[in-house]
């Protein structure tokens, strides 16, 4: 249920007339170019919870990564690159403890010890091809939704139907696992193919990284498309699991973990991009069967405004095995507003506004507010 703080860092390229990610780390001439480059980045939440929430007060959230990029066609290895990033993560379990809700109301929140985060090499032989192995963020590579990059909730980083799989959740943050990544791509077309291995992190502790071949635990499989209408960008992706998981009702037999999703995401206008995003999950072995995101993000002046929701709907065996009898709700529905602004060409400031609806799916919960200011800073290699 999180995302990538470079992904954040990167969708900003996409509106603003400076974003961070260009301004801080774009690219010098060619002969002042490194063969490996350095760079890191801070992001933190600040977040409060007001009236009617389960534990009312504040918390600090907050990710450090520190990466090295290899450039390999600066030395005449045209096919080669390879990326290393580390992370360190802080702060308690706000969305949990406070809130009681299941989509994670900052994409920052993580029980996790410092480690190494994504460790590949890529090959890429021709445009139209390239190939990646190692330790892969699979959210870096598939139902990417550039436009949902900016909002704090972690809905809008990968579709939960996704995020709740596998049993330390998939390879995406805060722990990724070993994985091969193939992508053919023509201009805006593209397909891409990935096999991860199915347990994210140690097998004896989920804090800790691990390399393992894909497979060796199992695999997760995941296929996703994108075609463009028009100006628009039509994503379309399924994914499933090797090994069979315990079914949530135990009277039933153990179920294949799998789903699809397709998204479609592009500009209104010159200043105005929006998306949608559907996504479906097996709910014999995923508590969420349906989920339904999107959003708009405008820009206005230095400031870029994003509006969003995100709907999980609760499966029948979690409704009836997970809660009480006629306790459960059908769905959980965050609505966020946010804002940000870049103060300086390292540093963005993004006051934010969320309301939790049925947290949790528990019917006894009362929807609950949210206050919260991210600060994000990056600081590549000067």
């Amino acid at each position: 249920m999180r995302r990538s703080t470079r992904l954040a860092l990167a969708a900003l390229a996409l509106a603003a007339p400076c974003p961070a990610a260009l301004c801080l780390a774009a690219p010098a001439p060619a002969a002042a170019q490194s063969v490996v480059e350095f760079g890191a980045s801070y992001t933190a939440d600040l977040l409060s919870a007001a009236a009617h929430s389960a534990d009312r007060g504040t918390d600090f959230v907050g990710r450090a990564d520190a990466w090295v990029d290899f450039k390999g066609p600066v030395i005449g290895l045209d096919a080669l690159s390879a990326h290393l990033d580390l992370i360190a993560v802080h702060g308690p379990d706000f969305s949990g403890r406070r809130i009681g809700a299941y989509q994670t109301v900052s994409s920052l929140e993580a029980d996790t010890l410092p480690h190494v985060y994504e460790a590949w090499a890529q090959w890429k032989p021709s445009p139209y091809l390239s190939a990646k192995a190692g330790l892969i963020d699979l959210n870096a590579e598939f139902d990417i939704q550039n436009t949902g990059a900016l909002f704090v909730n972690s809905a809008f980083g990968i579709g939960p139907d996704i995020s709740q799989s596998g049993l330390a959740g998939p390879s995406i943050f805060p722990m990724t696992s070993s994985a091969l990544v193939v992508r053919l791509q023509h201009g805006r077309k593209a397909l891409a193919l990935g096999v991860f291995d199915a347990l994210a992190g140690s097998r004896n502790d989920p804090r800790k990284a691990a390399l393992r071949f894909p497979g060796t635990t199992g695999a997760l499989l995941i296929a996703e498309t994108r075609l463009p209408i028009g100006t628009w960008l039509l994503q379309a992706g399924g994914w499933q699991y090797t090994t069979r998981f315990d079914a949530l009702d135990p009277a039933r037999p153990p179920a294949i973990s799998r789903g699809v999703y397709g998204m479609l995401e592009g500009a209104v206008t010159r200043k105005l991009s929006a998306w949608i995003r559907l996504g479906i999950a097996d709910s014999r072995a995923n508590p969420v069967a349906t989920y339904v995101g999107g959003g708009a993000v405008a820009i206005l002046g230095d400031w870029r405004l994003g509006l969003a929701a995100a709907h999980a709907r609760l499966g029948e065996a979690a409704r009836q095995t997970l809660f009480a009898p006629n306790s459960a709700r059908r769905a959980e529905t965050v609505l966020e507003l946010t804002a940000q602004r870049q103060l300086a060409p390292w540093l963005n400031i993004q006051p934010d506004l969320q309301y939790v609806i049925h947290p949790g799916w528990d019917q006894t919960a009362r929807s609950s507010l949210v206050f919260g200011l991210r600060f994000s800073m990056a600081i590549p290699e000067s």
